[in-house]
Protein backbone atom coordinates (compact mmCIF):
# COMPACT_ATOMS: atom_id res chain seq x y z
CA UNK A 1 0.00 0.00 0.00
CA UNK A 2 1.92 3.05 -1.30
CA UNK A 3 3.25 5.59 -3.76
CA UNK A 4 6.17 7.32 -5.20
CA UNK A 5 9.53 6.85 -6.42
CA UNK A 6 13.32 6.87 -4.88
CA UNK A 7 15.46 4.95 -3.58
CA UNK A 8 15.02 1.00 -3.97
CA UNK A 9 16.80 -1.86 -2.96
CA UNK A 10 18.31 -4.31 -5.26
CA UNK A 11 17.18 -7.73 -4.47
CA UNK A 12 17.44 -11.30 -6.38
CA UNK A 13 15.94 -12.76 -3.16
CA UNK A 14 12.78 -12.44 -1.06
CA UNK A 15 12.16 -8.71 0.62
CA UNK A 16 14.45 -8.64 3.87
CA UNK A 17 12.83 -5.99 6.01
CA UNK A 18 14.48 -3.70 8.21
CA UNK A 19 14.79 -4.52 12.28
CA UNK A 20 12.76 -2.01 14.02
CA UNK A 21 11.08 -0.30 10.88
CA UNK A 22 7.40 -1.14 10.29
CA UNK A 23 7.34 -1.57 6.87
CA UNK A 24 4.51 -1.29 4.75
CA UNK A 25 3.75 -3.53 1.65
CA UNK A 26 2.44 -3.26 -1.77
CA UNK A 27 1.35 -5.63 -3.98
CA UNK A 28 0.79 -4.10 -7.25
CA UNK A 29 -0.23 -5.26 -10.61
CA UNK A 30 -0.42 -2.79 -13.79
CA UNK A 31 -1.70 -3.03 -16.90
CA UNK A 32 -3.12 -0.72 -19.96
CA UNK A 33 -3.62 -1.92 -23.35
CA UNK A 34 -0.88 -3.49 -24.38
CA UNK A 35 -1.37 -6.00 -21.17
CA UNK A 36 0.81 -6.08 -17.81
CA UNK A 37 3.82 -3.49 -17.53
CA UNK A 38 6.64 -5.96 -16.26
CA UNK A 39 9.18 -2.98 -16.14
CA UNK A 40 7.99 -0.52 -13.76
CA UNK A 41 10.89 1.68 -11.87
CA UNK A 42 10.70 3.55 -8.72
CA UNK A 43 10.33 7.32 -10.78
CA UNK A 44 7.40 6.09 -12.63
CA UNK A 45 5.56 6.13 -10.02
CA UNK A 46 4.21 8.17 -6.83
CA UNK A 47 3.15 6.88 -3.65
CA UNK A 48 1.35 8.26 -1.26
CA UNK A 49 0.31 7.29 2.41
CA UNK A 50 -2.68 9.48 3.80
CA UNK A 51 -1.79 12.05 0.60
CA UNK A 52 1.77 12.46 1.88
CA UNK A 53 4.66 10.81 -0.49
CA UNK A 54 7.01 8.34 0.86
CA UNK A 55 10.09 6.95 -0.41
CA UNK A 56 10.09 3.45 -1.99
CA UNK A 57 12.67 0.76 -0.29
CA UNK A 58 12.06 -2.27 -2.33
CA UNK A 59 10.28 -2.77 -5.66
CA UNK A 60 10.47 -6.05 -7.29
CA UNK A 61 8.81 -7.90 -9.31
CA UNK A 62 9.10 -11.85 -10.56
CA UNK A 63 11.91 -12.62 -7.99
CA UNK A 64 9.32 -12.71 -5.03
CA UNK A 65 8.58 -15.91 -3.24
CA UNK A 66 4.79 -16.76 -4.26
CA UNK A 67 2.77 -17.83 -1.21
CA UNK A 68 -0.85 -19.25 -2.37
CA UNK A 69 -4.01 -19.80 0.21
CA UNK A 70 -6.69 -22.14 -1.90
CA UNK A 71 -9.86 -21.15 -0.09
CA UNK A 72 -12.49 -23.60 -1.66
CA UNK A 73 -15.99 -23.56 -1.33
CA UNK A 74 -17.14 -27.17 -0.61
CA UNK A 75 -21.31 -26.08 -0.60
CA UNK A 76 -23.02 -28.44 -2.99
CA UNK A 77 -23.57 -25.57 -5.79
CA UNK A 78 -19.44 -25.81 -6.02
CA UNK A 79 -19.27 -29.21 -6.88
CA UNK A 80 -18.61 -29.29 -10.40
CA UNK A 81 -15.93 -25.92 -10.32
CA UNK A 82 -14.64 -27.98 -7.31
CA UNK A 83 -13.32 -31.14 -9.66
CA UNK A 84 -11.95 -29.05 -12.29
CA UNK A 85 -9.57 -27.55 -10.29
CA UNK A 86 -9.35 -31.54 -8.53
CA UNK A 87 -8.18 -32.88 -11.59
CA UNK A 88 -5.85 -30.70 -13.25
CA UNK A 89 -4.23 -29.92 -9.60
CA UNK A 90 -0.76 -31.01 -10.02
CA UNK A 91 -0.81 -29.70 -13.11
CA UNK A 92 -1.87 -26.22 -12.22
CA UNK A 93 0.58 -26.20 -9.04
CA UNK A 94 3.17 -27.68 -10.85
CA UNK A 95 3.88 -24.06 -12.17
CA UNK A 96 5.29 -23.07 -8.87
CA UNK A 97 9.16 -22.57 -7.85
CA UNK A 98 10.86 -24.24 -5.28
CA UNK A 99 10.74 -21.05 -2.88
CA UNK A 100 6.82 -20.91 -3.56
CA UNK A 101 4.13 -22.49 -0.90
CA UNK A 102 0.72 -23.02 -1.17
CA UNK A 103 -1.83 -23.79 1.49
CA UNK A 104 -5.13 -25.71 1.42
CA UNK A 105 -8.66 -24.50 3.55
CA UNK A 106 -11.88 -25.52 2.57
CA UNK A 107 -15.48 -24.15 3.76
CA UNK A 108 -18.95 -24.22 3.96
CA UNK A 109 -20.88 -23.16 7.62
CA UNK A 110 -17.43 -23.80 8.97
CA UNK A 111 -13.80 -23.73 7.73
CA UNK A 112 -11.02 -26.62 8.24
CA UNK A 113 -7.87 -25.74 7.41
CA UNK A 114 -6.44 -28.72 4.86
CA UNK A 115 -2.91 -28.31 4.86
CA UNK A 116 -0.59 -25.67 5.78
CA UNK A 117 1.76 -23.42 3.77
CA UNK A 118 3.93 -26.12 2.35
CA UNK A 119 6.52 -26.49 -0.98
CA UNK A 120 5.28 -29.71 -1.36
CA UNK A 121 2.92 -29.66 -4.17
CA UNK A 122 2.12 -33.42 -4.05
CA UNK A 123 0.53 -32.72 -0.73
CA UNK A 124 -1.02 -29.68 -1.43
CA UNK A 125 -2.50 -31.34 -4.55
CA UNK A 126 -3.61 -34.27 -2.39
CA UNK A 127 -5.22 -31.71 0.31
CA UNK A 128 -7.42 -30.20 -2.74
CA UNK A 129 -8.40 -34.08 -3.64
CA UNK A 130 -9.44 -34.26 -0.01
CA UNK A 131 -11.53 -31.10 -0.61
CA UNK A 132 -13.84 -33.10 -3.18
CA UNK A 133 -14.84 -35.53 -0.39
CA UNK A 134 -18.58 -34.60 0.55
CA UNK A 135 -20.00 -33.91 3.85
CA UNK A 136 -16.88 -32.77 4.90
CA UNK A 137 -18.47 -29.70 6.82
CA UNK A 138 -21.60 -28.55 8.45
CA UNK A 139 -24.13 -27.23 5.30
CA UNK A 140 -23.84 -23.38 4.60
CA UNK A 141 -21.63 -21.08 3.35
CA UNK A 142 -20.19 -18.31 5.55
CA UNK A 143 -17.27 -16.36 3.35
CA UNK A 144 -16.67 -13.68 5.30
CA UNK A 145 -15.76 -15.93 8.02
CA UNK A 146 -13.31 -18.06 6.46
CA UNK A 147 -11.75 -15.13 5.15
CA UNK A 148 -10.45 -13.97 8.39
CA UNK A 149 -9.69 -17.19 9.23
CA UNK A 150 -7.34 -16.66 6.00
CA UNK A 151 -6.25 -13.94 7.25
CA UNK A 152 -5.35 -15.64 10.65
CA UNK A 153 -3.44 -18.42 8.90
CA UNK A 154 -0.82 -15.82 6.83
CA UNK A 155 -0.65 -13.71 10.46
CA UNK A 156 0.19 -16.87 12.03
CA UNK A 157 3.03 -17.31 9.42
CA UNK A 158 4.96 -14.26 9.52
CA UNK A 159 8.22 -15.52 7.84
CA UNK A 160 6.24 -15.91 4.47
CA UNK A 161 7.81 -13.32 2.53
CA UNK A 162 6.90 -12.46 -0.49
CA UNK A 163 3.36 -11.98 -2.21
CA UNK A 164 0.80 -13.14 -0.20
CA UNK A 165 -2.42 -14.44 -1.83
CA UNK A 166 -5.73 -15.74 -1.38
CA UNK A 167 -7.78 -17.31 -4.32
CA UNK A 168 -11.16 -17.80 -2.97
CA UNK A 169 -13.25 -20.25 -4.85
CA UNK A 170 -17.05 -19.38 -4.61
CA UNK A 171 -20.41 -18.64 -6.13
CA UNK A 172 -20.85 -15.64 -3.76
CA UNK A 173 -24.03 -16.52 -2.55
CA UNK A 174 -23.90 -16.37 1.06
CA UNK A 175 -25.39 -14.23 4.24
CA UNK A 176 -22.42 -13.47 7.14
CA UNK A 177 -23.57 -13.35 10.16
CA UNK A 178 -22.12 -10.53 12.48
CA UNK A 179 -18.64 -10.66 10.66
CA UNK A 180 -19.28 -7.75 8.13
CA UNK A 181 -16.46 -6.77 5.36
CA UNK A 182 -14.83 -4.19 7.38
CA UNK A 183 -13.63 -7.13 10.13
CA UNK A 184 -12.48 -8.96 6.65
CA UNK A 185 -10.67 -5.72 5.49
CA UNK A 186 -9.03 -5.09 8.99
CA UNK A 187 -7.75 -9.00 9.00
CA UNK A 188 -6.71 -9.06 5.40
CA UNK A 189 -4.52 -6.00 6.23
CA UNK A 190 -2.93 -6.99 9.01
CA UNK A 191 -1.87 -10.41 7.05
CA UNK A 192 -0.84 -8.03 3.80
CA UNK A 193 -2.89 -10.16 1.80
CA UNK A 194 -4.57 -9.94 -1.88
CA UNK A 195 -7.67 -11.86 -2.13
CA UNK A 196 -8.02 -12.80 -5.82
CA UNK A 197 -11.92 -14.44 -6.54
CA UNK A 198 -13.03 -16.97 -8.71
CA UNK A 199 -16.85 -17.37 -8.90
CA UNK A 200 -19.57 -18.72 -10.95
CA UNK A 201 -20.25 -17.21 -14.34
CA UNK A 202 -23.81 -16.00 -12.92
CA UNK A 203 -22.11 -14.97 -9.47
CA UNK A 204 -22.80 -11.06 -9.11
CA UNK A 205 -22.06 -8.46 -6.05
CA UNK A 206 -25.33 -7.71 -3.85
CA UNK A 207 -27.54 -4.88 -4.82
CA UNK A 208 -27.34 -1.99 -2.55
CA UNK A 209 -29.85 -2.15 0.24
CA UNK A 210 -33.16 -0.24 -0.13
CA UNK A 211 -33.78 1.01 3.27
CA UNK A 212 -30.47 0.38 5.33
CA UNK A 213 -32.18 1.79 8.89
CA UNK A 214 -34.03 -1.43 8.19
CA UNK A 215 -31.45 -4.15 8.00
CA UNK A 216 -30.40 -5.91 10.82
CA UNK A 217 -26.38 -5.38 11.31
CA UNK A 218 -25.89 -8.67 12.29
CA UNK A 219 -26.44 -9.76 8.80
CA UNK A 220 -25.06 -8.62 5.63
CA UNK A 221 -24.71 -10.09 1.84
CA UNK A 222 -21.34 -11.74 1.07
CA UNK A 223 -19.17 -9.60 -1.55
CA UNK A 224 -15.90 -10.78 -2.60
CA UNK A 225 -16.39 -8.39 -5.51
CA UNK A 226 -15.60 -5.37 -3.15
CA UNK A 227 -13.20 -6.97 -0.88
CA UNK A 228 -11.31 -7.90 -3.69
CA UNK A 229 -11.18 -4.31 -4.97
CA UNK A 230 -10.36 -3.24 -1.67
CA UNK A 231 -7.28 -5.42 -1.24
CA UNK A 232 -6.04 -4.81 -4.82
CA UNK A 233 -6.91 -8.49 -6.35
CA UNK A 234 -9.07 -9.55 -8.95
CA UNK A 235 -12.35 -11.49 -9.73
CA UNK A 236 -12.53 -13.75 -12.34
CA UNK A 237 -16.42 -15.19 -13.45
CA UNK A 238 -15.80 -18.04 -15.16
CA UNK A 239 -17.50 -21.44 -15.68
CA UNK A 240 -13.51 -23.37 -15.95
CA UNK A 241 -12.44 -22.75 -12.38
CA UNK A 242 -9.35 -25.03 -13.58
CA UNK A 243 -8.39 -21.58 -16.27
CA UNK A 244 -9.28 -19.35 -13.95
CA UNK A 245 -6.80 -20.66 -11.31
CA UNK A 246 -4.21 -20.74 -14.06
CA UNK A 247 -4.68 -17.49 -15.13
CA UNK A 248 -4.73 -16.02 -11.42
CA UNK A 249 -0.91 -17.98 -10.80
CA UNK A 250 0.37 -16.36 -13.90
CA UNK A 251 -1.00 -13.13 -12.94
CA UNK A 252 0.71 -13.06 -9.71
CA UNK A 253 3.91 -13.45 -11.51
CA UNK A 254 3.25 -10.68 -13.04
CA UNK A 255 2.93 -8.33 -9.59
CA UNK A 256 5.17 -5.90 -7.92
CA UNK A 257 6.00 -6.21 -4.65
CA UNK A 258 6.69 -2.71 -2.80
CA UNK A 259 7.90 -1.51 0.83
CA UNK A 260 7.92 1.75 1.95
CA UNK A 261 8.44 2.82 6.14
CA UNK A 262 5.21 3.01 7.59
CA UNK A 263 4.80 6.91 8.58
CA UNK A 264 4.11 7.70 12.14
CA UNK A 265 0.41 7.74 13.51
CA UNK A 266 -1.57 7.07 16.31
CA UNK A 267 -2.93 3.52 16.53
CA UNK A 268 -6.07 1.39 14.81
CA UNK A 269 -6.64 4.27 12.20
CA UNK A 270 -7.29 3.44 8.58
CA UNK A 271 -4.08 5.43 6.22
CA UNK A 272 -5.66 5.33 2.52
CA UNK A 273 -3.21 4.34 -0.15
CA UNK A 274 -2.83 5.86 -3.70
CA UNK A 275 -0.69 4.93 -6.22
CA UNK A 276 -0.24 6.67 -9.54
CA UNK A 277 2.16 7.27 -12.24
CA UNK A 278 4.63 10.21 -12.30
CA UNK A 279 4.71 12.23 -15.80
CA UNK A 280 7.30 10.25 -16.44
CA UNK A 281 5.36 7.31 -16.00
CA UNK A 282 2.62 8.26 -18.18
CA UNK A 283 4.49 9.25 -20.96
CA UNK A 284 6.36 5.88 -21.21
CA UNK A 285 2.74 3.74 -20.34
CA UNK A 286 0.01 6.04 -21.11
CA UNK A 287 -3.51 4.91 -19.81
CA UNK A 288 -2.94 2.41 -16.99
CA UNK A 289 -4.85 0.46 -14.32
CA UNK A 290 -3.13 0.15 -11.34
CA UNK A 291 -4.90 -2.19 -8.95
CA UNK A 292 -3.51 -2.22 -5.10
CA UNK A 293 -4.71 -2.24 -1.66
CA UNK A 294 -6.99 0.72 -0.64
CA UNK A 295 -5.38 1.61 2.46
CA UNK A 296 -4.32 -0.39 5.72
CA UNK A 297 -4.92 -0.12 9.35
CA UNK A 298 -2.66 1.25 11.80
CA UNK A 299 -1.37 -1.40 14.83
CA UNK A 300 -2.75 -1.10 18.01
Amino acid sequence: MAYLFCLIAQATDDVTFKAGVTQVRLDLLASNEKGFIVDLKPEDLIIQDNLKPVQVNYLGRDQDALNVLLVLDVSGSMKDYLSQIGKRARTLLGQLRPNDKVGVMIFAKESDYLMPFTSNMDRAANAIDQALRPDLLPSGTSINAALVDAGEAFIENPKLTGHRAIFILTDNRALNYRVPDDVVIRKLSAADAVLNSIVTKNAEPPKPVKNPEARNPDFSWADVFKLSAETGGEVLRTDRADEAFAKLLANLRQRYLITYNAPASAPNQFRKIQVTLSKEGQKKYGKTTIRVRAGYYTGS
